[in-house]
C-alpha cells in the first residue's frame, strides 16, 4: 500500500500529473484506510489542479469533505480566475484563524502556495514554518530561494535530508538550492535532473531543471534542446514557454519566434510575471512616446 501511494505521490512530484490520476485509478491500488483514501484523492485534484481541470476539483468535492480536500477546493477557486483570488484569500484566512482548521498540513500547505502566488513570501513562511510534512518542508525551501536566502534555504534542505533522504521530494530541491548556489554546483543540479529523468521518465518539469542548468553554465543551444523537447509534451506549459523566451532571446532568434512563444504564454498565463513585467515595461514605453515632443 505504500508504495502504491508512493508512486502516486512520486508522478505527482515529477510533473507526470495525468500518471498521478493514472496510478491513483488503477484497478490493483488497494487502499487499507480512510486515511490513505483522502492521501490519494488530494494528490488527483491536486493532478487536476495543475492540468488547468479547475471545474472537476470544484464540482466533485462536495461541502461536508475533510479540511485537507477542501483546501483543494479552495486553491483551485483560488487559481481558477481573477474574480475568485481575493474570495477564496477571505476563505483561507478564517480557515487560518480557526483552531479546528488551522492546523492541517494540507490546508498549511494551500496557503503557502497562495502565498507564493501573490509575492507575499513573508507570510508564506510563517505559514510553512512549522513544517510537519517533506512537501511543506520542500515548499519553505522554495521561499526562502525566492527570499535570497539561500543559507536558510541549505538548512530546511538538510532538515529534508534528515526525514527522508532518498526522496526524490529531496533529490529535487536539492538540485534547486544547487541552482541557486551556482558554480560547480549547477552541473550537480544538472545531473539530478537527468538521474531523475532516466529513473522515471522525461517529464516538462525535469527538462526544464535540465535547461535551466544548462542556461546557468551558458550552454543555450543545449538549453533549447530540452526546452523544446518539454514543449513537445505540453505546449502550454507555462515554465517551459517562459523559459524559451529567455533562452531564444541568448540564441539570437528572430523576433517572430521570441513574440511565438511570448503570445503561447499570454494565452496560458496571462498574470503570470513575465507577461505583466512586459506589459508594464510596453505601457511605460508607450506613456514615454506619448509625451515626447519634437522641437519645432
Amino acid at each position: 500500500m505504500a508504495d502504491d501511494l508512493f508512486s502516486i505521490k512520486n508522478e505527482f512530484y515529477l510533473g507526470n500529473y495525468q500518471g498521478a490520476i493514472n496510478e491513483a485509478q488503477s484497478s490493483d491500488l488497494e487502499l487499507s484506510s480512510p486515511n490513505d483514501e483522502r492521501d490519494r484523492d488530494v494528490i488527483v485534484y491536486r493532478s487536476y489542479i495543475a492540468l488547468g481541470e479547475f471545474d472537476v476539483v470544484q464540482s466533485e468535492i462536495g461541502e461536508d469533505a475533510q479540511t485537507a480536500l477542501q483546501a483543494v477546493k479552495l486553491l483551485a477557486t483560488y487559481l481558477s480566475g481573477e474574480d475568485n483570488k481575493e474570495i477564496a484569500m477571505v476563505t483561507l484566512k478564517e480557515w487560518l484563524s480557526d483552531p479546528q482548521t488551522q492546523n492541517n498540513p494540507t490546508l498549511q500547505l494551500v496557503a503557502g502556495i497562495i502565498y507564493i502566488d501573490r509575492s507575499d513570501l513573508e507570510e508564506a513562511a510563517k505559514v510553512l514554518h512549522a513544517g510537519t510534512t517533506l512537501e511543506m518542508v520542500s515548499l519553505q525551501v522554495q521561499v526562502y530561494l525566492r527570499m535570497a536566502r539561500v543559507d536558510i534555504a541549505e538548512k530546511s534542505l538538510a532538515l529534508m535530508s534528515r526525514m527522508e533522504d532518498d526522496a526524490t521530494l529531496t533529490q529535487l530541491t536539492t538540485a534547486w538550492v544547487n541552482l541557486a548556489l551556482g558554480g560547480e554546483k549547477v552541473q550537480e543540479a544538472f545531473y539530478i535532473f537527468q538521474e531523475l529523468a532516466d529513473k522515471y521518465n522525461e517529464t516538462p518539469l525535469l527538462l526544464n531543471g535540465m535547461a535551466v542548468a544548462q542556461m546557468h553554465m551558458q550552454k543555450f543551444d543545449e538549453a533549447e534542446k530540452y526546452l523544446l523537447k518539454a514543449l513537445q509534451k505540453s505546449s502550454s506549459d507555462t515554465q517551459t514557454l517562459q523559459n524559451l523566451v529567455v533562452c531564444s532571446q541568448h540564441t539570437r532568434k528572430a523576433p517572430e519566434v521570441v513574440n511565438r512563444y511570448l503570445s503561447s504564454l499570454t494565452r496560458a498565463a496571462p498574470s503570470c510575471s513575465l507577461v505583466s513585467r512586459r506589459a508594464q515595461m510596453e505601457k511605460e514605453f508607450d506613456a514615454a512616446v506619448g509625451s515626447f515632443k519634437p522641437s519645432a
